[in-house]
């Protein structure tokens, strides 16, 4: 229900910003920075720095849904600004169990199944990017953005799917069984403060970016160690 809700205020701010967008009698955009207001939707998949954590992930998708403010502060340089909702899915590397003082582990007992384990993060937040283009006439071509990305993850959990397949009388067969851990984990960090570099184009095909990001605050405390786990990576988006 909180996500309808904070998606329904999305859709009505998009429909309000454009509305207010400054055009003069004749329809053309009057003197001084050109604003345009835009509601889009982004999708990408991320490679993350490996470490030696339970914690860690090797991959995952990323969903945005941005309502973005562009300012063209003159041919080479926009500056943008708004909101934006991700939606995170990110595979972990290793097989991983929860901890008996919350967090995780890495499972030392040998297995013979296999698992999937993803964390999954929403995070509404306001992005502030300053865009420089090479060829100010033609923005679809390049652009490079620094930006950074404040936000709040507004629901977070592990899933944690084990399959094994057992020689029974029967047969072989296989069984499986599902973890879940909650957002009130004491691993879990809410908040995100994300500073990007993005090469954008549209001019390549199905790759319209690739952006180097960086997590200024961890995105999770062990509760037993206290070791802070920072997240780093890139991104491609399409």
């Amino acid at each position: 229900m909180k996500r309808i809700i904070i998606l329904t205020v999305i859709l009505g701010l998009s429909q309000a910003l454009c509305a207010q967008t400054t055009t003069d009698t004749a329809g053309t955009p009057q003197d001084g920075p050109k604003l345009k207001v835009d509601l889009g939707i982004e999708a990408g998949y991320s490679m993350f720095l490996k470490e030696a954590s339970p914690y860690s992930a090797n991959s995952g998708f990323l969903l945005r849904l941005p309502l973005m403010a562009h300012i063209n502060l003159s041919d080479r340089w926009q500056f943008n600004t708004g909101l934006r909702y991700d939606f995170e899915w990110n595979t972990l590397i290793y097989n991983v169990e929860p901890a008996d003082a919350g967090g995780l582990a890495i499972q030392t007992a040998a297995t013979t199944g296999r698992q999937t384990a993803r964390m999954h993060h929403s995070y509404l937040g306001i992005p502030v990017q300053i865009v420089w283009f090479p060829r100010p006439t033609e923005h679809r071509i390049m652009g490079i953005g620094l930006d950074i990305y404040a936000a709040y993850s507004v629901s977070r959990y592990l899933k944690i799917h084990n399959r094994d397949a057992r020689d029974t009388y029967f047969g072989i067969r296989t069984a499986s069984s599902t973890t879940v851990v909650e957002s009130d984990d004491p691993m879990f960090q809410p908040w995100k403060l994300e500073v990007g570099l993005t090469v954008s184009t549209d001019v390549i095909g199905l790759l319209h970016g690739i952006r180097l990001f960086t997590n200024l605050l961890p995105t999770y405390i062990d509760p037993a160690t206290n070791q802070r786990i920072y997240t780093s990576g890139i991104t491609l988006f399409l």
